[in-house]
Order: structure tokens, then C-alpha cells, then sequence
């Protein structure tokens, strides 16, 4: 579920362009930033029927006549009739969104990876257990697409391309990035040229070889990476580095069909990685460095997890 909106008169102010830059990207990053959107231009096109205010009131007064109404009856009148209309343009608003042909929509399931071209050539490889879409009919007048987990963009140069997550935005020209955005968190990894990352606080700009993770406090730090070429995930491998145990076993349920039960010892930290193909190397890679034993289950859907 999307997180609230910070005060009942934020979307007006955006439809009025009130918004500060923060305010905008804050906007921009939220997962259901494109419904808001295309109900927003939707309403557009929609004709409230007319009303005159004049008329309605020499109605009620001619009401008036017959029974006196109670009071406060007549300014909840108004308000009942703005209330209809505003329902009436929400509900016509939502009907021209559904109505309109959907964006294509790729996901990936536990193990799988898929890649695939976007309309200006650039391309883009999903990794397990991930979603991407985008809007082929808005391509030309803006290049964006939704990602929910982990995927790696060669973008052609051109206008900016934007990913947006549901924690931030990561907006190029051109160039080639990797970005892992899984709930509240987002860790975006430049390739080849520039990358501008925009979150709840102050956007910051990485170069090829460096990283930018989202911290709690909603800030972004940077640091600087030994790359290869292309994500290890391309290889075959999950790179682990630096990450807490409870972060590697979800990325282990990623890539394996298993169910992982353990000792949840989150202050760990791992350093290391394991193969994407072999599920028993896999667990050796993780545990012999931690101390740590395994049990696997004899349909090897299940393990659990716990000291030595």
C-alpha cells in the first residue's frame, strides 16, 4: 500500500504546480505516481455538467414555500452537490484511466532473469523476482519506466530517462547502471557515464564506478566500486559484500526455490557471494564463512539455518 499523501492539499498543489523540486521528486518516486497521473489527465477530458447556483437557490426557496427546510439544510445542500460532482469526475476519471490500453508489463519469477529492448533502442535485463513497465504511447515525449527489484539499463543517449522505484528516481541521458530497489530500499551502481539519484532528501550524482544506497534517515551516501564490466548477476553469481545475513538469505529465496529458517541474527555482516545454479554450493558459499550448519530438506524447498 502507497504511503500517504503529507497533507490533504498536496495534489492540488502539484495539479497547480505548486510543488518545491523536493516535494515533485518525492512525487515522482511513489509507486502509483503513474495511476495519479493518468487520472490526473484524464479529468481533463471529462465535461462536469453545468450548474447554476442561481437556479438551485430559486429551487430550495421555491421548496421553502412547501416545508421549511431544517437547519443547515441549505449549505449541505451545496455541499452535497459538490460532493456528487467531485465523485462523479473521480469515478469518470478512473473509468477513462482503466479504459485506456495498458503498458506493457514484464515480471520475473524466483530464478528467472529476462531481458528486452525499449523503444529507443535502449535495452534493459531483469533480474528474480522483479517488475518493470512502461508506456510505449508517452515514449517519444518522455522516457520512463517503473521498476520494482533488480535491473540493469543501457540507456541510448537522448532526452532523460528516468526509473522510477518505490523509494526514488534515478534519472540519465545516457549511459549503462544497475539498480536494486526492493521495498524502501535502493542502491543504484553507475557503469558508464553519469547517473543523478533523487530520494527523499538531496538528489546526488555518481559516475561510472561508484554506488549510491539510501539510509534510513532517507539521505543517500556514495561510494566508490572495483567494477567489472557488467552486475555479477549477469554472470551467474550474487554479490553479497558487506551485506547483513538477512539480506542474503532473501537473495538466496530470490534465486532458489526454498524456504530459508534460521536463527535471525541480523547484525551480521557477510562477505562474500554464491553461484546462482547450484543450490547446495550455494549454501556452503554463505555458511562455512559465517559458522554456521544447514539442513536441507530431502525435496531441497527448505532449509534451516543454525550455529555450529
Amino acid at each position: 500500500m502507497s504511503k500517504p499523501f503529507p497533507d490533504d492539499t498536496f495534489l492540488a498543489r502539484w495539479l497547480n504546480g505548486e510543488l518545491s523540486q523536493e516535494e515533485e521528486a518525492d512525487l515522482r518516486a511513489r509507486a502509483d505516481f503513474e495511476d495519479i497521473r493518468k487520472i490526473a489527465e484524464g479529468s481533463t477530458q471529462i465535461e462536469v455538467p453545468s450548474f447554476s447556483e442561481g437556479a438551485a437557490w430559486e429551487k430550495l426557496l421555491a421548496a421553502r414555500q412547501e416545508g421549511k427546510p431544517e437547519k443547515g439544510k441549505i449549505r449541505s445542500l451545496r455541499i452535497l452537490w459538490w460532493v456528487a460532482a467531485a465523485s462523479v469526475l473521480a469515478l469518470a476519471a478512473v473509468g477513462y484511466w482503466w479504459m485506456q490500453p495498458k503498458a506493457p508489463q514484464f515480471a520475473t519469477q524466483i530464478g528467472e532473469q529476462i531481458e528486452g529492448a525499449l523503444p529507443d533502442g535502449s535495452t534493459y535485463q531483469l533480474n528474480a523476482v522483479g517488475k518493470l513497465d512502461y508506456d510505449p504511447t508517452r515514449w517519444a515525449e518522455r522516457r520512463e519506466v517503473a521498476l520494482q527489484g533488480e535491473a540493469f539499463f543501457q540507456v541510448e543517449k537522448g532526452s532523460v530517462f528516468t526509473v522510477v522505484t518505490p523509494s526514488g528516481a534515478v534519472s540519465v541521458l545516457g549511459t549503462s547502471f544497475n539498480v536494486w530497489a526492493r521495498g524502501d530500499q535502493l542502491e543504484v551502481v553507475c557503469y558508464s557515464g553519469k547517473v543523478k539519484v533523487v530520494a527523499s532528501r538531496a538528489p546526488v550524482e555518481i559516475e561510472a564506478g561508484q554506488k549510491a544506497v539510501l539510509l534510513e534517515d532517507g539521505s543517500l551516501s556514495t561510494t566508490n566500486l572495483q567494477l567489472t564490466p557488467t552486475p555479477s548477476w549477469f554472470r551467474g553469481w550474487t554479490d553479497c559484500e558487506g551485506l547483513p545475513l538477512t539480506r542474503v538469505f532473501e537473495e538466496l529465496e530470490r534465486q532458489y526455490q526454498l524456504d530459508v529458517n534460521w536463527e535471525n541474527e541480523s547484525y551480521r555482516v557477510y562477505e562474500g557471494g554464491f553461484p546462482n545454479d547450484d543450490l547446495e554450493q550455494a549454501l556452503k558459499f554463505i555458511c562455512d564463512p559465517m559458522e554456521l550448519q544447514f539442513e536441507l530438506s530431502s525435496d531441497k524447498t527448505s532449509v534451516r539455518i543454525f550455529a555450529k
